[in-house]
């Protein structure tokens, strides 16, 4: 699909400052050639750009005088990168229909515009909206709901009674429903305690591949508008997720957790049970939130790597930090000399 530079800017909202000319797609500024467009997000690439067969650049206000090219000019080069590379590429909408190699129950209700693929599995009680994509191999229990243009790629798995939203995206090999990880101690074995909510999950939500997100124990786990999980996620039973929150990979929520909106929590994070973190709440890669955060902000518990030396050190000593605390409050509480 090829579209005018001026037609892009109109469309992504930013200023066109040169001449008009025709482009093809989005490209790294390495490696693109005439009739491609690339994006500079600092200053630090103004030299690659001079060196660049683009016919076009994105970039702020103040590079122009650099540019030898056309150019988008904005404020967030990233952002208006991302809205052309998104004209530029349009989603593919498969061609409706029913594969004959997909088991789909009587009562299934299925939109005449809904494409299932090769081995996929709809059972009783589902409904699937306008435009719903199910790949290969996925299967849908009972009373599933989807709704219109959602996508599920291959090998995704959505237990008995869990809602979806419109507009979702949820990758290869999500388990969506499973049980959560409830319970008892009773003599010296385990009760497993009935995980008897659902998981409900509002429009515009994206999932990594390989996430899962439990089912709730008696009140729901609720994935609200405008969520992005990364791959490998994982969402205990009776979590709250709230509107915009992104979280990044391998990162693990426990059994009722609520995190707020507009939350950005990264990599490796491991948040425990029953605590709430407010909206706005940035937490970085590879912190333990053990106890709830109540005020937005940036928040982070990583010990920074060292030399395996100083490591070994340092971890005698924080087993005396204790005595050396009361020994420093011992000191302040005598009379200066």
């Amino acid at each position: 699909m090829v579209f005018l530079l001026s037609d892009i800017a109109g469309r992504t909202g930013c200023e066109l400052v040169g001449d008009d000319c025709e482009i093809k797609n989005v490209a790294d500024i390495s490696q693109a050639t005439s009739g491609y467009l690339v994006f500079i997000n600092h200053a630090k690439y103004l030299d690659a750009l001079k060196t660049s067969s683009a016919s076009a650049v994105i970039l702020k206000p103040a590079w122009l005088k650099e540019c030898p090219v056309a150019a988008l000019v904005t404020d967030n080069p990233r952002l208006i990168f991302a809205r052309a590379a998104v004209l530029l590429n349009p989603e593919h909408k498969p061609t409706a229909g029913i594969s004959s190699l997909a088991v789909v129950a009587d009562s299934a209700e299925l939109h005449p515009s809904a494409k299932i693929d090769d081995n996929a599995v709809i059972r009783a009680g589902c409904k699937l909206g306008e435009n719903v994509y199910i790949g290969a191999g996925c299967v849908l229990e009972e009373n599933v709901i989807i709704g219109r243009n959602t996508r599920l790629y291959a090998n995704v798995t959505l237990q008995h009674d869990c809602y979806i939203g419109e507009n979702g995206i949820i990758h290869s090999g999500v388990v969506i429903g499973t049980d959560g990880f409830g319970f008892i101690k009773d003599g010296d074995a385990y009760l497993k305690i009935p995980q008897l909510g659902c998981v409900r999950i509002a429009d515009n939500v994206e999932i990594g591949a390989n996430a899962t997100i439990d089912r709730g124990a008696l009140l729901d786990t609720v994935i609200h508008e405008g969520v992005k999980l990364d791959d490998q996620v994982h969402v205990g039973h009776n979590v709250e997720i709230g509107r915009h929150t992104v979280v990044s990979a391998y990162t693990g929520i426990a059994g009722s957790a609520k995190i707020g909106a507009n939350c950005l929590i990264g990599g490796g994070v491991g948040i425990r049970d029953n605590i709430e973190i407010s909206d706005n709440v940035v937490i970085t890669g590879r912190t333990f939130v053990s106890s709830s955060i109540k005020q937005p902000g940036v928040y982070s518990s990583s010990v920074l790597v060292d030399t395996n030396s100083n490591w070994k050190k340092n971890v005698m000593r924080f087993k005396h930090l204790d005595e050396m605390a009361r020994r420093i409050r011992k000191l302040e509480k005598q009379p200066a000399e």
